[in-house]
């Protein structure tokens, strides 16, 4: 049986990717962002990778891992490009703000008091 998030257009892909990001689900987010990077254009590349990065961040602070703020940073860095003009109705300003707030509270640990914020892939 092929998994039908194969089948999803890149806007759609967003979509679900936040839906399993409002579900508490950041380990699928990153699997379908990451498995879009191997669809999309070759100009949107790093584009997917950021925002799987970011998601993969998430999934590390539930873990306490030490690597989630550089993963973060890391995944801030690839968005940063695509502030200008954001595909897929994408808030990367946001995204990216959220993402160096977050490493900011992080410091050099994993450990985060709370449940992160979530961020949002669109501006509503």
């Amino acid at each position: 049986m092929t998994d039908s998030r194969q089948r999803l257009d890149l806007g759609a892909t967003v979509t679900e990717a936040q839906r399993l990001l409002d579900h508490g689900s950041p380990e699928e987010a990153t699997a379908l962002l990451a498995g879009a990077a191997a669809s999309a254009p070759d100009s949107e590349l790093e584009l997917w990778q950021g925002l799987a990065l970011l998601t993969e961040g998430l999934t590390q602070i539930a873990r306490n891992d030490a690597a989630a703020p550089s993963t973060l940073r890391r995944g801030a860095e690839l968005l940063d490009a695509h502030e200008v003009s954001p595909p897929h109705a994408l808030d990367i300003g946001g995204l990216v703000g959220w993402a160096r707030h977050l490493v900011a509270e992080l410091g050099d640990a994993a450990a985060y008091p709370d449940a992160p914020p979530i961020p949002r892939f669109r501006l509503p």
